[in-house]
């Protein structure tokens, strides 16, 4: 294995961009300008942008609809979301498997990451827990919103492990 495969490719942030709720219901923003790295490269740094949208449009993955939302089941449901930058700038949200909030909480389940994305640095995470039976669309649902809990974790690349709680 040499030093690329180690270090992810040399896909890493090296300032937190202070991830937070956006101005507009269901985005994101950064309060700092990013410094990040594709391949080992610098990147044209990702300025503080405020209303970025959350949506994700890819597959389904882990159960989930391909528009990335969930459902809370009894006790409550948590996932996270990863953020990643791409060389030009542009945000990826990628959504991890959900789990319950209760079992999380006593320590009996992890909260997996979502899987790390080829080409693209890992800047964060968005963490979203929703109480039962309570929806959560990424891009439509405030972050905010009654039943929902939003809490974002800066990252200067994708963790190796879960996390426990």
């Amino acid at each position: 294995m040499d030093n690329l495969q180690l270090s992810q490719g040399g896909n890493f942030a090296f300032t937190s961009g202070a991830l937070a709720a956006g101005t507009n219901a269901g985005t994101i923003k950064t309060t700092v300008a990013i410094v990040y790295t594709i391949n080992g490269q610098f990147r044209t740094n990702k300025a503080i942008t405020d209303n970025i949208a959350i949506s994700y449009t890819g597959p389904t993955v882990y159960s989930t609809p391909a528009n990335g939302s969930f459902t809370g089941l009894v006790g409550g449901s948590t996932r996270l979301y990863g953020i990643f930058l791409d060389t030009t700038g542009a945000v990826t949200i990628v959504p991890g498997p959900v789990v319950n909030t209760a079992q999380l909480a006593a320590g009996t389940a992890a909260l997996h990451f979502p899987p790390a994305q080829r080409d693209k640095a890992c800047i964060g995470a968005m963490r979203v827990a929703v109480t039962a039976n309570t929806t959560f669309v990424p891009g439509t649902t405030a972050l905010d919103a009654s039943g929902v809990t939003t809490t974002f974790l800066n990252l200067s690349s994708m963790p190796g492990e879960p996390l426990l709680s």
